[in-house]
């Protein structure tokens, strides 16, 4: 008898994980819903530092922040920050964080009609302490980009 309540109990743990999960992306899908009538940037930016990440500045001088940036970036932690512009030729934006010892990591992105890019992406300050890298997934009209901000050994 002892096996079926085990059995029961596991299966039970499972079908919640499951459901849980489903759930759980059922609701990570509809929470960012994007406009369609202009150009979108989603930037992915993660923190894989022991330091948090402290915001400088932000830039959207063409467009509106549908999720800006947050003041406080976590170590180890990701945000997703939106942007929209109703101007139909493009959109292009930068987030500024202070990172750890005066170094500030730069994340652009540039998402215009025939040549969406991540120009203007760099580190200022003394690049041996962090390391900064981008990827451009998908582009014009909805650029998605990741950066990805790590300490230097």
């Amino acid at each position: 008898m002892r096996t079926n309540s085990t059995r029961i109990a596991a299966i039970t743990a499972i079908a919640f994980a499951v459901g849980g999960s489903v759930l759980g992306a059922a609701i990570i899908a509809n929470a960012g819903t994007m406009p369609t009538d202009g150009p979108t940037v989603a930037m992915t930016i993660t923190n894989n530092t022991d330091n948090p990440m402290l915001l400088d500045s932000a830039s959207n001088p063409y467009g509106e922040w549908i999720n800006g940036p947050r003041s406080y970036l976590a170590p180890h932690t990701t945000e997703i920050v939106t942007a929209y512009s109703s101007d139909p030729r493009g959109i292009g934006v930068d987030v500024t964080y202070n990172v750890a010892d005066g170094v500030q990591t730069v994340m652009a992105a540039n998402n215009y009609a025939g040549n969406p890019t991540l120009d203007g992406t760099r580190i200022i300050g003394d690049p041996t302490h962090v390391i900064l890298t981008n990827y451009l997934s998908t582009g014009y009209p909805t650029m998605n980009a990741s950066y990805d901000v790590f300490t230097a050994n």
